[in-house]
């Protein structure tokens, strides 16, 4: 296993599953974009859907990494509910076309969609860490329930995401940015 053929088929794997969906991808058709055999696939992943998840990572460290770097600490609640949403929409509108097959392979693959609970868990767990720190500082409304807040709202930004970036829901990403900023803010209390 070398490095130069694992990069070549997680490139191969991706635009392939975006070209094709997660279940008409065929692991001889991602060895072939590659420039190598089955074989040689077979000596990098265990399977198709091994290929997969270390894609979707790849792909969720990109789009919520992007959040725990370009944070400041200084901002206000509101300010980083909005610079979040909007690192979030930005990373999945470049990551579109590969979030369809996530969303795919999630539907029907368990392994693929124990990776999306474990990283929706992770990141789950992060907002309502911050949401708790919010509300011990007396930013945000202390009688929000910040488990179900984190998942509620992460879960409409999720979906509008997807609405429009993936369905092609004629929304304006800045627009849809300020708008949920607005819905977090007023749904947590923000003053």
């Amino acid at each position: 296993m070398t490095p130069r053929s694992r990069g070549a088929l997680l490139r191969s794997g991706r635009k392939v599953f975006e070209e094709r969906g997660y279940h008409r991808a065929r692991i001889a058709d991602i060895a072939a974009g590659a420039g190598l055999s089955v074989g040689a696939f077979y000596k990098n992943f265990e399977s198709k859907a091994d290929l997969f998840r270390h894609l979707l990572i790849t792909v969720e460290d990109e789009v919520y990494g992007e959040l725990a770097v370009h944070r400041e600490p200084a901002a206000s609640p509101r300010e980083r509910i909005h610079q979040t949403n909007t690192l979030y929409m930005k990373a999945f509108q470049r990551n579109a076309e590969f979030w369809a097959a996530i969303e795919e392979a999630g539907l029907t693959d368990k392994e693929s969609r124990s990776v999306l609970d474990e990283r929706r868990r992770y990141y789950l767990t992060r907002t309502m860490r911050a949401i708790t720190r919010w509300q011990d500082q007396g930013l945000v409304d202390p009688a929000i329930d910040g488990r179900a807040a984190a998942a509620f709202l992460g879960a409409m930004a999720e979906r509008c995401a997807y609405l429009v970036f993936v369905f092609g829901e004629p929304v304006d990403p800045d627009a849809m940015t300020d708008t949920l900023t607005n819905l977090w803010s007023n749904a947590l209390g923000v003053a």
